[in-house]
């Protein structure tokens, strides 16, 4: 039982049941006040059931008090609940209701009938700390981390030649997540979110485009790959336009212990852990390709779609859990455009690909590609979409659409065929995000 109620500290009133299973059911009272950080026993069990029906608890105090509600059952401590209550404030319980607490007036300022929840969300690109949270006990911390997206490769441009190659799409960022209990992570944690690589940009007229750049990775718990609790790299970024007969290749996706690699005129490949494919597993990134769309994956990112030397493009990889890889850029080969290809899509895993941001289109009035879909703790960023390319006079390609945050890749910028004009940039990766959410 509790002791004699003061003016000074959070007073309690307790009403219950004893269910005595030998006479009549009676009801019952205790009240008392609570004293600092000693525990308080506002009720003792008998060998009869007593089924509490309500708890209010008054912060007399002038200052906030953090109120535990714990049950002892042989010695095993369990939390019912925990609230910070203002001056004036009351914490209750109600047995049809659950808890909430009320001001001065009576009013309810809050309800639940679990205890609280943290959401911290980082996504701006940068070193950041996580602190735990003070108002109340966390018992268990989920941290949910996406790499950036990279960008896609810029476009390349001819005055008179018979070929020309967009640029190739940008990598996606893996997505990585891991439950902590809460005691073993320290009051402030460091915590990386990595940034989205920049569109690669273009030349002069009759010059290639410019690789993308690389998405970083995000991390939590330190500021190195090697260290840190949870990682997930970013996407590589995709190959240049270029002005002759070669191919190119996407960016790979990033992996849950390390960066994709950037395309080049082979295939590039995926960010640790595993062996990469294109059809990579667990947190593995996905590998790109030049004969096929950009590779998928399950937590590890898609890949940015590329082209061959005829060429002939493929769309952006998907992924299952990471983002989706970018598309490629519009290109033209003696006597036809080719037409660019849209982004790979985040919370699928399709080999086809090219459900993300739509392709544009290249012609004489060409058009730039979409931006990619932004994802949220479910999903990540879908990739950009192609830009297209332009031919005659002096017609430029178009821009290949951003990826969307979380991760998503850039698509590839499109060419300019025929023409003094300039190629089209590549677009931006998503940059990366971490949630961390204690409960």
């Amino acid at each position: 039982m509790g002791g004699a109620i003061t003016t000074t500290e959070p007073t309690y009133f307790l009403s219950y049941v004893d269910v005595n299973l030998t006479a009549l059911v009676t009801a019952s009272r205790t009240a008392g006040s609570l004293n600092g950080a000693t525990p308080v026993t506002m009720l003792t069990g008998t060998t009869d059931q007593l089924k509490v029906s309500q708890i209010d608890i008054f912060n007399l105090d002038t200052v906030p008090q953090t109120i535990t509600v714990q049950m002892n059952v042989s010695s095993v401590i369990y939390e019912l609940f925990q609230a910070t209550i203002n001056p004036g404030n009351a914490l209750h319980y109600i047995e049809t209701a659950g808890w909430s607490v009320t001001n001065s007036s009576g009013t309810v300022v809050s309800s639940g009938n679990l205890n609280p929840v943290d959401v911290q969300v980082f996504s701006t690109a940068g070193t950041f700390t996580w602190t735990k949270p003070t108002s109340f006990s966390p018992k268990t911390t989920r941290v949910i981390v996406v790499g950036g997206g990279a960008g896609g490769g810029g476009g390349g441009s001819v005055t008179a030649g018979a070929i020309v190659m967009g640029g190739a799409g940008g990598g996606a960022g893996a997505r990585t997540e891991k439950q902590f209990n809460s005691v073993d992570l320290a009051n402030s944690v460091t915590l990386v979110v990595g940034a989205g690589g920049n569109g690669g940009g273009v030349g002069v007229s009759g010059a290639v485009g410019v690789v993308g750049s690389q998405g970083g990775a995000s991390l939590f718990g330190s500021s190195s790959i090697a260290t840190a609790f949870v990682v997930a790299g970013g996407g590589g970024g995709g190959q240049f336009g270029a002005v002759t007969g070669a191919a190119g290749a996407g960016g790979a996706g990033g992996g849950s212990a390390g960066n994709g690699a950037a395309g080049t005129a082979v295939a590039a490949v995926g960010g640790l852990p595993g062996a990469t494919t294109v059809t990579a597993v667990g947190g593995t990134g996905a590998a790109s390709s030049i004969a096929a769309a950009g590779g998928y994956g399950e937590y590890g990112g898609g890949a940015g779609g590329g082209h061959s030397a005829t060429p002939a493009n493929f769309p952006g990889g998907t992924s299952q859990f990471g983002g989706g890889g970018g598309g490629a850029g519009g290109g033209a080969t003696a006597g036809a455009l080719i037409q660019p290809t849209a982004g790979g899509v985040a919370g699928q895993v399709i080999v086809a690909g090219g459900s993300g941001g739509a392709a544009g289109t290249s012609s004489t009035t060409p058009a730039a590609g979409s931006d990619g879909a932004g994802g949220n703790t479910t999903i990540s960023g879908s990739g950009g979409g192609g830009g297209g390319g332009g031919s005659g006079g002096a017609v430029n390609g178009t821009k290949g659409g951003n990826g969307g945050l979380a991760g998503g890749g850039g698509g590839g910028g499109g060419s300019a065929w025929t023409s003094t004009g300039i190629g089209g940039i590549g677009g931006n990766g998503g940059a990366g995000t971490v949630w961390v959410i204690s409960w």
